[in-house]
C-alpha cells in the first residue's frame, strides 16, 4: 500500500507545482517584461585607431581619415531573415580621385556617383552597408539613396570633413555637420493606396 500512496503523492506534487507555475505565469503582465530597445535606421561611422581597434559612432559626420574611417547606414526593415534586391546610389558633391568598387557597382564618368545593384541578406530585420575612406575622397556632402525590391526606402545624408594631421583619435560627433542626422526612411508603397 505504500507504493500507491507515494505515486499519488508524487502526482499531486507535480499537479500542484504545475498549477502554481501557471498562476505565476498568468499574473505576469507585459509591464513586468523588460522593455525592448527600439531598432532604428541610422547613419554610422567607424574609425580604426592606432591600436587596430575599431570605434563605432552613430553619426553622419565622416572624418576624412584615409584607410581608417568607414561610413554607412543601417536600416531596420523588420520581418524574417531573407534576401532582397538592393539598389544603393552614393552621390558626392565633388568628384573622387578614385573609386574602388566591385563589378556590382557602376561609377559615373565624373566620379560623383556610384550605383550598386546586388542581392543582400536582411538579418534579424536589419540591412546595412558601408564604404571606407581612401586617399582622394573629397570633402562635402555624401548622399545614399536606398531602394529595396524596387521601392525607394531611405536616404542618408553625410558630411565628409577634412581632419588635420589624420588624427585617428578624432571623435566624429565633435565635427560640425550641417546635415546632422538628416536621414529619412520611406515606407514601402502599399498595393491599392494612393501615392
Amino acid at each position: 500500500m505504500r507504493v500507491p500512496s507515494r505515486r499519488l503523492l508524487a502526482a499531486f506534487t507535480a499537479f500542484a507545482l504545475t498549477a502554481v507555475s501557471a498562476a505565476v505565469f498568468a499574473q505576469t503582465t507585459p509591464a513586468d517584461k523588460p522593455a525592448v530597445k527600439p531598432v532604428r535606421s541610422i547613419p554610422y561611422v567607424s574609425i580604426t585607431g592606432d591600436d587596430g581597434r575599431q570605434r563605432h559612432y552613430e553619426t553622419n559626420a565622416i572624418p576624412l581619415l584615409f584607410n581608417r574611417a568607414c561610413f554607412g547606414w543601417r536600416m531596420y526593415l523588420g520581418g524574417p531573415n531573407r534576401v532582397v534586391s538592393l539598389k544603393e546610389v552614393l552621390t558626392t558633391s565633388q568628384p573622387a580621385e578614385q573609386v574602388i568598387a566591385g563589378p556590382e557597382t557602376e561609377v559615373s564618368t565624373d566620379k560623383t556617383r556610384a550605383t550598386t545593384r546586388m542581392f543582400e541578406t536582411v538579418q534579424d530585420g536589419v540591412l546595412q552597408r558601408s564604404w571606407c575612406i581612401i586617399p582622394g575622397d573629397p570633402p562635402g556632402t555624401y548622399t545614399y539613396d536606398i531602394s529595396i525590391d524596387g521601392e525607394p526606402r531611405g536616404e542618408f545624408v553625410f558630411c565628409a570633413i577634412e581632419v588635420p594631421n589624420q588624427d585617428p583619435n578624432t571623435d566624429p560627433r565633435d565635427l560640425s555637420c550641417p546635415n546632422k542626422f538628416n536621414s529619412v526612411q520611406r515606407a514601402p508603397g502599399r498595393p491599392g493606396s494612393a501615392s
